[in-house]
């Protein structure tokens, strides 16, 4: 019983006294455990109706490979995602399940009836930048592409409204797409299981509500006052990737105003869409594969749309009308802080042609299509043939090479930005290339800019023989 029971206070204490237990890891991108991603909907669709005996006993068992480290792993780990408003956030003590960092309350964007606990555990020199960054307002997203909150711990708040414990098992970097403030997380060394979760109880949550009510309210008052000016709505210039890549000169007055809530799509003074900073990965060296990609999961599709109980009235919110006129730029936090775009070279595994780590190989076509689904925890490859529309340093936007009847179904059409690695050189604009099996692309992220171009984002992981 207490090898099977990690969970339980005294067995815990006893195994982790006897050294059968291991602290909490830092898990790899590509070796984290096998897992299935769920919005907020279909949260509430599978745990809506449950009961409180059915939701203890889902505790239990999250609990209990997460203090396994996911070992002998029978099951598909809930990962979470989606968009989340965040409440109020509270710095975790030594009488806390985690003895340092802080653990945020959120809301759900989408479904109001969903909150969650999002556990960031960090050294403690960390915990002031953290509760400057953590604040009421703060949109908090989490995608397919590089993040694994997993969820060990589900509790009822009554009115049908759940509240999700997430702990993410990457424990990576995190930042504001407002400020590039960001913060570093780290395992922790020691739990203190006899703590229990959720780490906050019923009246914390309620304050956190009129915390954000409040904030809202405030927030609502600005955008009145300032709708009596809108000339004086902020504005940042925007210009053509390949151009400002290579170096080139933007049109002047083109300028875009930031979408309302500050969301994904907000224009940013860098033209050349940021490449993103890939959690570090320890890869175990394996000659790559090339592989059709399997069909999309049912876990990976879109849900359909769950039935909404009634939800607790949360705040007022300035009326449409209000928050059209004057856009509010919201930050919002990632998993990779903001990466610098001042052209550093970065450094990672490169290996011989054909080495790479084992993954999916895909064409420019299908690697749009990840745009909605995310990546997943496999490794991804893109191969194809490219022609060179902008280069700078070590990075290069390319296009695919298309052929007529491509180019009028609109099929491929998608920017791609390489980064190279240090001592690997970009190629020179103009040039045209062949990606194969050998030596594919190594997808990083895909996205969808506020123009509607897929961006791409890969790195070169093979040298030429």
């Amino acid at each position: 019983y207490v090898f099977s029971h990690p969970e339980q206070p005294f067995s815990y204490r006893l195994l982790a006294k006897l050294h059968k237990l291991e602290p909490p890891k830092r898990f790899e991108l590509t070796a984290a455990p096998a897992g299935e991603f769920l919005g907020p909907e279909r949260l509430l669709e599978r745990y809506g109706a449950m009961s409180q005996s059915e939701l203890t006993d889902s505790s239990d068992r999250f609990q209990r490979s997460f203090l396994r480290n996911y070992d002998h792993q029978t099951y598909k780990v809930p990962y979470l995602i989606g968009k989340f408003t965040v409440l109020d956030a509270y710095p975790l003590t030594g009488s806390k399940y985690f003895s340092s960092g802080m653990a945020v309350v959120a809301q759900s964007v989408d479904v109001p009836n969903i909150f969650i606990e999002h556990m960031f555990p960090a050294d403690k020199a960390h915990v002031a930048s953290m509760q400057r960054i953590l604040a009421t307002g703060l949109i908090m997203e989490f995608r397919r592409s590089y993040d694994l909150s997993a969820i060990v711990h589900i509790g009822s708040l009554g009115d049908g409204r759940l509240l999700f414990t997430c702990v993410p098992l990457l424990y990576g970097p995190y930042g504001t797409t407002q400020n590039g403030a960001g913060f570093q997380l780290d395992p922790p060394k020691e739990l203190n299981v006899q703590a229990g979760l959720p780490t906050v109880n019923v009246v914390q949550i309620e304050n956190a509500e009129r915390k954000l009510a409040e904030y809202r309210r405030a927030t609502g008052t600005r955008v009145a006052a300032a709708a009596e000016t809108p000339e004086k709505a902020p504005k940042s210039l925007t210009g053509t990737p390949e151009l400002a890549l290579a170096g080139g000169t933007q049109a002047s007055g083109s300028t875009t105003q930031a979408p309302p809530n500050g969301g994904p799509g907000t224009a940013q003074p860098n033209a050349l869409p940021p490449a993103p900073e890939a959690p570090p990965a320890l890869v175990r060296i394996a000659r790559a594969l090339p592989v059709n990609p399997p069909p999309a999961p049912a876990t990976m599709a879109s849900p359909p749309r769950a039935t909404l109980v009634k939800a607790a009235p949360v705040a007022a919110i300035p009326s449409p009308a209000v928050a059209a006129a004057v856009p509010v730029a919201q930050p919002v936090l990632t998993t990779s802080p903001p990466p610098d775009t001042t052209g550093r070279v970065g450094t990672w595994p490169t290996y011989r042609p054909g080495q790479m780590p084992r993954g999916r190989l895909l064409d420019v076509q299908q690697t749009s299509e990840l745009v909605e689904r995310g990546l997943g925890t496999e490794p991804m490859y893109l191969r194809g043939d490219f022609s060179v529309t902008a280069a700078r340093e070590n990075r290069a936007v390319l296009r695919p090479r298309q052929s007529l009847a491509e180019r009028m179904l609109g099929r491929g059409n998608a920017r791609i930005i390489v980064e190279y690695p240090r001592g690997l050189s970009a190629p020179a604009e103009g040039e045209s290339f062949q990606r194969d099996a050998e030596r594919p692309f190594q997808v990083v992220d895909v996205r969808r800019g506020a123009d509607g171009q897929v961006n791409i984002y890969v790195r070169e992981v093979t040298t030429a023989e």
